[in-house]
Order: structure tokens, then C-alpha cells, then sequence
């Protein structure tokens, strides 16, 4: 059962003085609220300057991992010398490693078909589009009225039957948006523990995020570090939980403080 973050032990609890940290971050609804645009996910100068001490420190190892396209997430954080896995982990970059999973690169023309098909079937109904994220598509509906949901929905499940045949797609709900992404065996758990395994140190790792895409990284990496939840979840594999996305600064406040003792 997830414990509330902050009237646990916490950090205090594991965290060795001198012990290098692995920081794994979602991004939306994470480090920024969800909102109907994408685009308008705006870091805020708190957040910014925090992930950039983070950045700076020879202690922490930083990673955004996001559901964003690889170009996208960096665009958006806009920070150098860290790791970015876009797409789910799916496409990775950071110093010295780049990598894009072989079955991502296998599927794009698929998923290029797929887009416009999509485009043309969503034109009709107000509020939805496609996002393009070169390796997967999403479908939103979050502007949708409700009544109109599962018009939407069912485009996207027709062009699954079309075009999943082979089983080389697959289809990945979120929160007001689908997507349609290669059938991998891959997943932000998988990204995460790849990512550690390019790593020079040995490091603990701490994992935060709010969406169902996070839990696979929270299962794979509850019995090595921690696992945080933002917002709280009863099916969720997290070892704790905060109340939302404006507790995370605080967050990131106190594990500045146990790397360095500078704080933000």
C-alpha cells in the first residue's frame, strides 16, 4: 500500500550522505500540469532552475522520461548534459548513448499510413486531433465533448484492425488521449533499467511519475529504489504517492538538499 511521501521517512530513510542518485521524471502531469494543448506545458522558473541544479550536480544522474516525441521533450526542458527517452523510452539521447529500439524503426511507415488515415477520419469531430510523434501517434480527445468520446475512440480502433494485423501496433491509453505505438517489448521500466545499465556508478534509483505508463517503471524499479506516485492510486506499484503535480518542486527541493545542501 503506497504511503503518502512526505509523512513517510522519505528520503532520510535510504539516502546515504554520499550516495549518487538515478532521477527518473515524467513530464506531463508530473513536472507540469496537463493541459488541453501541449504545448501551453510550460515549465515554471521554480521547476526550471531546480532540474538545472539537478542537471549540475556530479551526483545525480537526471532523465526525462515522457510519452513526447525525443525531439519534443527536449525542446520543451530545454536542459543539456541530461538523458531524455521520448516516446515511452522508446528513443533515447543523452551524453554519450543514443538509442531508438530496432522495432520502432521497423513500424514507422506503418505508423505513417496509420497517421493519415487517422487525420482524415478525426477532421469531423471537434475537439479531437492527432499528434504526430514520428514513432507513435496520439490520438486526443481531452477537448472532445462527451457525447462524441467514443466516435473517437472508434476511429482509432478501426485503424487498429486495419493496420495491427500483424500485431506490430498496439494501442496505449492515457489520460484523454490514445496512442498507437509498435508492439515492443519495451516500456519506460525497460528504458529505465537501460539507462542505468549505461551509467558509470552504481546509483539509486528514484523514479516520478502520474500516468499508467509510469507503472511499468514503478514495478521495475520498486525493489532497487524509489518509486513515486503523483496522485494517489490504489492499483498503483509505487512505494509512495503525492497529492499532485505541485508537490513535486517540493520534492525536488528535498533531494537537492541530501545531494549537495544547496537549496533551490
Amino acid at each position: 500500500m503506497m504511503q503518502y511521501f512526505f509523512t513517510s521517512g522519505g528520503l532520510s530513510e535510504v539516502m546515504h550522505p554520499n550516495k549518487k542518485i538515478a532521477l527518473f521524471l515524467d513530464y506531463d502531469g508530473t513536472l507540469v500540469p496537463i493541459r488541453k494543448n501541449p504545448a501551453q506545458c510550460i515549465l515554471s522558473e521554480k521547476i526550471k532552475k531546480q532540474l538545472r541544479l539537478l542537471a549540475g550536480s556530479n551526483r545525480c544522474y537526471l532523465t526525462i522520461l515522457s510519452g513526447r516525441s525525443l525531439s519534443d521533450i527536449k525542446k520543451m526542458v530545454g536542459l543539456q548534459n541530461i538523458y531524455y527517452g521520448g516516446n515511452h523510452g522508446l528513443d533515447i539521447s543523452g551524453p554519450r548513448i543514443r538509442y531508438t529500439h530496432p522495432h520502432a524503426l521497423l513500424t514507422k511507415p506503418v505508423i505513417d499510413k496509420v497517421k493519415h488515415l487517422l487525420i482524415k477520419e478525426v477532421k469531423n469531430i471537434d475537439g479531437a486531433w492527432i499528434e504526430d510523434k514520428k514513432f507513435t501517434i496520439s490520438l486526443h480527445f481531452r477537448s472532445v465533448k462527451k457525447e462524441n468520446i467514443s466516435s473517437v475512440k472508434n476511429v482509432l480502433h478501426r485503424a487498429a484492425v486495419c493496420f495491427c494485423e500483424s500485431e506490430s501496433l498496439s494501442i496505449i491509453k492515457g489520460k484523454k488521449v490514445l496512442e498507437l505505438a509498435p508492439s515492443a517489448s519495451w516500456d519506460k521500466g525497460r528504458a529505465a533499467l537501460w539507462i542505468l545499465r549505461q551509467l558509470k556508478h552504481r546509483c539509486l534509483p528514484i523514479y516520478i511519475g502520474d500516468d499508467q505508463t509510469d507503472e511499468t517503471a514503478f514495478k521495475a524499479l520498486r525493489k532497487q529504489g524509489i518509486t513515486i506516485r503523483v496522485g494517489k492510486s490504489k492499483k498503483s506499484a509505487a512505494d509512495f504517492y503525492l497529492k499532485g503535480y505541485w508537490e513535486v518542486s517540493q520534492l525536488l527541493r528535498e533531494i537537492l538538499h541530501f545531494l549537495n545542501g544547496r537549496l533551490p
